[in-house]
């Protein structure tokens, strides 16, 4: 999605300013799967059951966007299929119509909402917090990293998939950090654009070095970044949720290798560690270290055998530990791109 940057506000009128009021429709909404491979939505205040009280996966949508967004729908469609999560959609649509310094402006209002609906759920079933797992696009991953913060950091994990750059800093208070849940991991796929490049979880990935213009996106891109139409498609922005929601059926499908910012900003691969950790689900308890992914290809959707060149990066500490035994034929492979 685009970002369009107007110059005005929203100005406060009596007790509730307009924006207020679209801030105040936000909700969720719980996809109860039917014995017809279809789902059925249910306001979260209404749900009266849960399939299982464990593996809660609460999606939030970035600016623009809906729960029914071409940016969310891959994200539900593979927990949907995995057929073991709760899926929860966030939908602050109303909200994030507005312009974009709005939107941004609104972070903290939005997610206190969100935290609110997400807070009686939890006390109405008893969910432990460490169950909940919150996934964020765009301006989307900010929102999450907040409601995280609203929990003090307890709850299970926080996925951001290329957080929003426009207007943030790395002194954002109503942002996500690392801080937002026990584990927190980013995808960066879109800097300089809409994409953040800086990390802000306990682990982070950058494919293709996390910069615009990810394969087969360059045209896309640079309509949205030149022309910033509101209905502007960034392709590189989108390819952190495509990449995720592959990750959700295909776990081990994206071998990362450990590095610094140093490395991933000037695009170096020497001076990394030459150890792979893989990229999916299964990663859920590194600390502070950041991955870098290059693809020869066009993303990889699941059909065929992906043809991937996962080029080396370094971790920020010497004591890193690879989580997974080191592929030694594709180590090979990755020496002989160098």
């Amino acid at each position: 999605m685009g970002f369009v940057v107007y110059l005005s506000f929203y100005k406060n009128s009596g007790n509730a300013s307009p924006v207020d009021i679209l801030i105040e429709k936000a909700n969720i909404y719980y996809q109860q799967p039917l014995k017809n491979g279809l789902t059925q939505e249910i306001i979260l205040k209404d749900l009266n059951e849960v399939q299982f009280l464990k593996d809660f996966k609460l999606i939030i949508h970035g600016f623009t966007a809906s729960r029914l967004h071409s940016s969310i729908k891959p994200l539900k469609q593979a927990y949907l299929d995995q057929g073991k999560d709760n899926v929860l959609l966030a939908d602050w649509s109303e909200a994030a119509k507005v312009d974009y310094p709005t939107a941004r402006k609104i972070v903290r209002k939005v997610s206190l909402t969100l935290a609110k609906i997400l807070e009686n759920f939890i006390k109405k079933f008893n969910i432990e917090k460490s169950e909940i797992h919150i996934i964020g696009h765009s301006l989307g991953a900010h929102i999450a990293g907040c409601v995280g913060h609203y929990f003090s950091g307890s709850l299970g994990r926080v996925t951001g998939l290329d957080p929003a750059l426009p207007l943030f800093t790395p002194k954002s208070s109503d942002s996500l950090n690392s801080n937002s849940a026990q584990f927190v991991d980013v995808i960066h796929t879109d800097y300089p654009v809409f994409g953040d490049i800086l990390p802000r979880g306990t682990l982070d990935f950058y494919p293709n070095y996390g910069f615009t213009g990810q394969k087969g996106c360059d045209e896309f891109d640079l309509a949205a970044a030149s022309k910033l139409i509101f209905k502007a498609y960034s392709c590189s922005h989108n390819r952190a949720v495509l990449l995720y929601a592959e990750s959700i059926g295909l776990p081990r499908n994206f071998p990362s290798i450990p590095c610094n910012l140093h490395g991933i900003k000037s695009r170096n691969i020497g001076i990394c560690h030459q150890e792979i950790v893989e990229r999916g689900l299964t990663i859920n308890s590194l600390r502070e270290a950041i991955a870098a992914m290059d693809n020869d290809t066009v993303v990889y959707m699941g059909e065929g055998t992906p043809k991937r060149n996962i080029l080396v990066v370094k971790t920020i500490h010497d004591s890193f530990k690879p989580a997974v035994p080191t592929g030694n034929l594709f180590l090979d492979k990755v020496k002989g791109n160098q």
